[in-house]
């Protein structure tokens, strides 16, 4: 198999994947990338940038081309008429049209990005999103758009991609050893509460406020906890994150990114407790990775959360929140236990598992061809 393969925001999840799909499916993989930064002029420069400086490139003998939803894909197969010969399965990590707002006025979207999207999934084969929450998100907000078009609305678009969807999740490589054990009932740390993690980027889109909200009602009630908080950080983050760390004082135990993987998972294993406050989250890896490593997950009962975590392992609202994390805490200071073996939580989106179906999909794609 000879598969063209095409990220141009090639950082964080989309890097990983990037790394497990083409070192884990055999096949002779022409990659183009361009570094994870300033996404919306990636999305709107890379057809032309791929099609002008990488032409040679693009040229070669493919038997199928691979392009997250970052590309503009239509574009790039106008530009390259040679890539019409070619199956396309279009990956959907995220997608524009749901993605939730900010800004001054939150109200008001560009739905330019999302309409690119759009005509970007009628020129796929396949569209494959990680999650059903994705899939349906992007449907649902794409037939409200193209309801408030004013005429020469094309009839049975939406349901023309509709059919050519599937969802397969992120396929993740997690380390293949128990969680580290608990202190013992009478260790001196439990007087200090459990290790409570928020691994998110740091962005309003993870809820931090929300986060250090609950953090600050556990304050008041005078509980015992410590946090460590890390994640990407770009280079403007949420002003909340400042003066909680002053106000959280010594119970902070780790703060920022941490610079290597091995650093990240041994942070991990130290904790009890994960939180998710996510506004929005169309797959869940930072969660899922804590969960593996044996912490007591606490993800809220939307997006994409109840497709990966069990009903009792997510909470309502920001006030049962508060409720299961002063809960823990007082289970901590008796001495029980919060870390587990949860490893089987994420068993279905594994590497190991979710590679011979990626597989599968190329291989029938490229057999049936274009359309």
């Amino acid at each position: 198999m000879r598969i063209l393969y095409v990220e141009p925001f090639e950082s964080g999840s989309h890097a990983s994947f990037t790394r497990v799909l083409t070192q884990g499916i055999e096949a002779r993989w022409t990659v183009l990338t361009l570094p994870g930064r300033h996404w919306k002029w990636r999305m709107r420069g890379i057809a032309p940038w791929a099609a002008l400086e990488r032409a040679e490139v693009l040229a070669g003998d493919h038997d199928l081309l691979w392009a997250s939803s970052y590309v503009p894909l239509a574009e790039l197969v106008g530009l390259v008429p040679a890539l019409a010969r070619l199956p396309r399965i279009l990956y959907f990590h995220e997608n524009q049209l749901s993605f939730p707002r900010r800004g001054p006025d939150p109200g008001q979207r560009d739905h330019h990005f999302g309409f690119t999207q759009l005509v970007s999934a009628l020129a796929a084969t396949r569209c494959v999103f990680n999650s059903a929450h994705n899939r349906d998100a992007f449907l649902g907000a794409g037939r409200e758009l193209l309801g408030r078009m004013p005429d020469a609305v094309p009839r049975g678009w939406i349901e023309r991609i509709e059919a050519r969807s599937e969802v397969l999740g992120v396929p993740l490589e997690l380390p293949d050893r128990a969680p580290e054990p608990e202190p013992a009932p009478d260790d001196p740390r439990r007087g200090r509460g459990p290790v409570i993690l928020w691994n998110h980027r740091w962005e309003h889109d993870k809820g931090p406020e929300a986060f250090f909200a609950a953090l600050r009602a556990l304050v008041a009630r005078g509980l015992p906890f410590r946090v460590a908080v890390c994640g990407h950080r770009f280079a403007r983050a949420p002003a909340v994150f400042e003066p909680a760390r002053e106000w959280l004082g010594e119970r902070v135990v780790s703060w920022g990114t941490r610079d290597t993987r091995d650093e990240y998972w041994a942070l991990l294993q130290r904790a009890q407790v994960a939180v998710s406050t996510a506004e929005h989250e169309f797959f869940g890896i930072s969660m899922l990775e804590a969960t593996h490593a044996g912490a007591l997950p606490m993800v809220p009962d939307r997006l994409a959360y109840p497709e990966l975590f069990p009903a009792e392992l997510r909470y309502r609202d920001e006030h049962e929140l508060v409720e299961r994390l002063a809960a823990a805490c007082e289970r901590w200071t008796r001495g029980e236990p919060l870390r587990a073996d949860r490893r089987a939580i994420a068993t279905k989106v594994e590497a190991r598992v979710l590679l011979p179906r990626y597989e599968a999909l190329i291989r029938d794609a490229i057999e049936r061809g274009p359309p």
